[in-house]
């Protein structure tokens, strides 16, 4: 298996990572929440100019190995917000979040973050506690008239005291 190699997200990266995002839900996620929570939480793969914006407003990183993207992550630095944290299904459990997540923790270090949030899945609950974040409470969601559970997660960056 080659390497994984990180960059910054590129606007023509749009559609193929909205296809992931679904692919993870759809696919991915399966061991976690039922078939009417996965087409609640993704009804098809996002697309299009808002779909564009809104990983181009954050800061994305994503993923390739051999010249294929396999994941993405993004950071919305004004809100110390973890947005997206998803893997393609067959790159799953082979390093591609602890590579992304990597790059985006520096990132957030470097812009001065004290502190980052998520909302994570069942399925990325397990990965973020790994990487020495703290749970704060499990949530209910209803999309769709369909209720579906995620975890609101922080992790400190930086002491409140610190000098």
């Amino acid at each position: 298996m080659s390497a994984i190699l990180v960059r910054k997200f590129l606007r023509e990266d749009a559609t193929t990572l909205g296809q992931i995002f679904h692919r993870a839900v759809s696919e991915g996620a399966k061991q976690h929440y039922s078939s009417a929570q996965r087409r609640a939480w993704s009804q098809c793969a996002p697309s299009g100019p808002d779909w564009e914006a809104r990983l181009g407003d954050a800061e994305t990183f994503v993923a390739e190995r051999d010249g294929s993207l396999v994941g993405f992550m993004s950071l919305v630095i004004e809100s110390s917000h973890l947005e997206f944290a998803y893997v393609a299904p067959e790159a799953m459990g082979a390093g591609v979040s602890n590579a992304l997540y990597a790059d985006l923790e520096f990132k957030a270090r470097a812009c001065g973050l004290s502190r980052l949030s998520t909302d994570a899945s069942e399925l990325a609950r397990p990965f973020f506690l790994r990487q020495g974040w703290r749970l704060i409470e499990r949530q209910e969601i209803v999309r769709l008239g369909v209720t579906l559970h995620n975890y609101r997660m922080e992790k400190v960056l930086i002491a409140e005291n610190a000098a």
